[in-house]
């Protein structure tokens, strides 16, 4: 795992919007720029957030992530606030 390569993934993707649109296009062409294994592959397609926040991706850099993608401050908190229960 590479907690590096996918926090700045999604650094990029927050900062730059021609990286964003292009991650929103095809995310698994854009991702094939990072070293990812397949569980954080994963994480980031399907946006699991929990799986991501307990990678330790910093809430700084998820939380925009996950406005990006329509998600609800109330849902992204319950998501983070699930630690440790899966």
């Amino acid at each position: 795992m590479s907690l590096y390569q996918v926090q700045k993934l999604i650094q990029t993707v927050n900062r730059d919007e021609k990286s964003r649109a292009k991650f929103l296009a095809s995310n698994k062409n854009f991702m094939g720029q990072f070293e990812l294994t397949l569980k954080e592959k994963e994480a980031l397609v399907k946006l699991e957030i929990q799986v991501l926040y307990e990678m330790g991706v910093h809430p700084l850099l998820l939380r925009p992530f996950t406005i990006i993608h329509g998600i609800t401050e109330s849902d992204y908190l319950q998501s983070i606030k699930k630690k440790g229960k899966s």
